[in-house]
């Protein structure tokens, strides 16, 4: 990836402007993909709880959806622990 900003000695970051509507538009598709895994976050627990009403622990789908649930968790605290929330 091409970086757009550039970090500063005070931990400031800073963009050119010919790097300012690039930097945009990664932001906003940045924030349209953190906004997709937090709505995931919020349906995947009541896919997991209508699986298991059904006695559906032991199927792929139950597995799989439980694989994404944690890859899901490990991302948002990655974000997390870099600052962003």
């Amino acid at each position: 990836m091409n970086r757009l900003t550039e970090k500063k000695k005070e931990g400031h970051y800073f963009i050119s402007d010919e790097n300012m509507e690039m930097a945009i538009q990664k932001l906003g598709i940045f924030e349209d993909a953190y906004e997709s895994l937090m709505e995931s976050q919020e349906h995947i627990p009541k896919e997991l709880e209508s699986l298991r009403l059904n006695g559906k622990e032991k199927t792929i789908t139950y597995r799989e959806t439980m694989a994404r649930k944690i890859m899901n968790n490990n991302i948002v605290m990655f974000f997390e622990k870099h600052g962003l929330k």
